[in-house]
């Protein structure tokens, strides 16, 4: 065991012994944090991507809409889901435009991608407890600010939406840090899959729950929310710590279970930045992730969107069938939990070979269907959002059982470095997808939905190609290396 050097965080792994005694997962510590990490992901996911549906109850209806269309694709979807918005939803009342509405919801991810690439540092150094957090905690704050400043000024409202993109930027590296003390290295994949369910589960209650509130008044969705991750967050404090020595309820025989891989946190005096920038793995982690989010952000910040321009779908419908992806999700994760468990366990248990099939299968699933969803009218619409559940599956375990745990193998002293550089990548995506869905989608119609779908295709196809080259699940020599070695 290493004792403290210098000043930046790292984490040594021993490989597993055969006497190596096993504590179990139920009513773990482990467990606990895990839970807490899968409902932090739930709170960031609803107060991220909740806005995204909710901005159709709040912006007041054009007066007149004049939409060409081609072939079967009728008007009266255009019209149908006005109509029904009418006579069935409550109308809004801010007067934004089309174009204010693509450009407010982008400007989440310019604050997000500030942070991130520090974020997973900042966790390194000084531990992921305050940051995982406060990213909770002062972002439910916002959240809660977003109905007073959306009926005072459209600049006001997007500062803070900046704000809370901001502050989130802080949660995911200092979660992602957190498992490398408080997993098990046989346990890695399958507690980060289930803690990155959240982000199914949260975007699933998000549509629907924003559709519920909106019958009353769109500003109790954000009161609501903001209130529940408050308290949350506070709670948090005495349920996550960053260490095993400043657990108070971590038991003797759990904290010699999780030293026998994960031995104690050193410091060096600065990162192997010679060696993580000639890494192709973490290159290819990186553009990995940028290419996979694409298609994750575009369905949670255009689905409700598509629903309701180019398939006619009312705003109570499109709170239900928006998060259709999401239970995919879910069901990926209930597939993914057991089965890396159990091939985990294997003595012959290859992580990057496993990684790499996976990944690639899946992808290939994923693209299949949304060329079915692009084959399909708009008429089609229970075929198509059937399709989309499948993509929601398969675009999920790839995630979560592909290349997303691999970084916790590659470089676990480094993950929340490195998780955090990936993500602030894979935020571009975020600001870059609303230009990209604005300048196609012109009037919403499913033929110009289509391209979008197109894009998606094109890359999944590249992050296939990427991970399945290049992509690894070996933990590089570097990882334990102290700074003056660093060549």
């Amino acid at each position: 065991m290493r004792q403290i050097q210098g000043e930046a965080f790292e984490l040594e792994q021993t490989p597993a012994t055969k006497e190596e005694t096993h504590y179990p997962l139920f009513c773990s510590v482990r467990l606990t944090y895990a839970i807490c990490a899968f409902l932090a992901m739930i709170m960031h996911l609803c107060m991220r991507n909740i806005f995204n549906f909710t901005i159709l109850c709040m912006v007041k209806p054009e007066a007149e809409v004049n939409v060409k269309v081609s072939g079967n694709e009728s008007a009266k979807f255009v019209y149908t889901t006005i109509n029904n918005s009418s006579s069935n939803e409550n109308l809004g009342n801010i007067p934004w435009t089309r174009q204010e509405e693509f450009a407010i919801q982008a400007t989440f991810y310019y604050g997000y991608l500030v942070t991130l690439p520090f974020a997973g540092r900042l966790a390194d150094r000084f531990g992921g407890k305050l940051f995982f957090i406060h990213s909770v905690t002062i972002q439910a704050v916002l959240f809660m600010l977003i109905p007073i400043f959306a009926h005072i000024s459209y600049i006001g409202t997007s500062a803070i939406r900046l704000l809370q993109g901001l502050v989130s930027g802080f949660g995911n590296p200092a979660l992602y840090q957190l498992f490398s003390t408080w997993a098990h290295r046989t346990e890695r994949s399958t507690l980060v899959a289930f803690a990155y369910g959240g982000y199914s589960v949260g975007t699933l209650i998000a549509f629907p729950l924003s559709a519920l509130l909106c019958r009353y008044n769109w500003e109790l969705v954000f009161y609501t929310v903001g209130i529940v991750a408050l308290v949350f967050g506070i709670s948090c404090h005495w349920l996550v710590y960053n260490t095993l020595e400043e657990h108070p309820r971590l038991s003797e025989a759990e904290r010699a279970y999780l030293k026998s891989t994960n031995d104690e946190k050193s410091m060096s005096k600065s990162i192997p930045w010679t060696h993580i920038l000639k890494s192709a793995p973490v290159y290819a982690f990186i553009l990995t992730h940028t290419l996979h989010s694409y298609g994750l952000i575009v369905f949670a910040l255009m689905l409700p969107r598509f629903l309701k321009e180019a398939l006619g779908f009312t705003l109570s419908e499109t709170g239900i069938y928006a998060s259709t992806p999401f239970l995919g999700g879910i069901i990926a994760k209930i597939i993914i939990f057991p089965t890396c468990r159990y091939i985990e366990k294997k003595p012959n248990y290859k992580p990057t070979l496993y990684g790499k099939i996976f990944y690639v299968l899946c992808n290939i699933f994923t693209i299949k269907f949304l060329i079915v969803v692009m084959l399909l009218n708009a008429n089609q619409r229970m075929l198509i959002n059937l399709c989309i559940l499948f993509v929601g599956i398969f675009s999920d375990m790839a995630f979560s059982g592909g290349y997303w745990p691999s970084l916790l193998h590659l470089t676990p002293s480094y993950a929340g470095l490195l998780s955090g550089i990936a993500n602030a990548f894979s935020t571009i995506d975020g600001f870059i997808s609303p230009i990209i869905i604005s300048a196609i989608a012109v009037q919403g119609t499913k033929s110009e939905w289509n391209y979008v779908m197109f894009t998606l295709i094109i890359a999944y196809l590249l992050a296939a190609m990427v991970f399945g080259a290049l992509g690894s699940s070996e933990t590089r020599s570097w990882n334990n290396m102290r700074a003056d070695e660093d060549a």
